[in-house]
């Protein structure tokens, strides 16, 4: 079984990834500046102690995601640039 991936097609999908990345980013955004909203009013108490935890927790796993997405396109790109100066070479 062979796998073929034109260098375009290999763009394509590292775009896709970068879009994907990039809505993350948004969406935390919002999730951030909701949280930060509720935890700034005046909600006091355990349950906001609580929630404060858990909304930090929540951030620092979305932003790990985003990393990794990161560091996919960083190293899809890499290839794909090796690739094609091996082709061109």
């Amino acid at each position: 079984m062979t796998l073929s991936l034109t260098q375009a097609e290999a763009q394509q999908k590292l775009s896709q990834v970068q879009d994907a990345r990039n809505q993350a980013v948004a969406i935390l955004s919002q999730i951030a500046d909701t949280q930060q909203s509720m935890l700034s009013s005046s909600w006091k108490g355990g349950s906001a102690t609580t929630y404060g935890g858990t909304s930090s927790q929540q951030q620092e796993d979305a932003q790990q995601i985003i990393n990794y997405l990161n560091q996919i396109v960083e190293t899809g790109s890499a290839q794909i640039n090796a690739v094609a100066n091996m082709d061109n070479g």
